[in-house]
């Protein structure tokens, strides 16, 4: 039976709450996305009323001779997955968009109403 790799994401949005001085709104805002001035502080939440849909971001098919012992969860090996996924050449696969687009929720603006 084939066997493939498959990246998943589940995207959480984290917020914070920062104090910000600047001489105007939009010397501000770059300041606020620039993490190297505004480094994430220890009071970062995780939002996941807003998470997005689980999507696939990559995905590739294993040859049956390259790693046959991979054959259930129990005995996968990250670092190989991750190895088998992004650095021994196989192409990726062709991933529908059922998987890689955002659902008609994911749509709505994300806030505080």
């Amino acid at each position: 039976m084939p066997r493939y790799v498959i990246e998943r994401q589940y995207l959480v949005p984290m917020f914070e709450h920062i104090l910000v001085e600047a001489p105007s709104f939009d010397a501000a805002c770059r300041e606020a996305i620039d993490e190297f001035v505004q480094p994430w502080g220890d009071n970062v939440k995780p939002d996941f009323d807003n998470a997005r849909a689980v999507t696939i971001t990559e995905a590739v098919m294993i040859p049956d001779n390259l790693f046959p012992e991979l054959r259930s969860r129990e005995n996968e090996d990250r670092h190989i997955l991750s190895q088998l996924l992004y650095d021994t050449g196989l192409a990726p696969l062709a991933i529908s968009s059922e998987f890689t687009e955002p659902s008609e929720q994911d749509e709505e603006p994300v806030g505080f109403s």
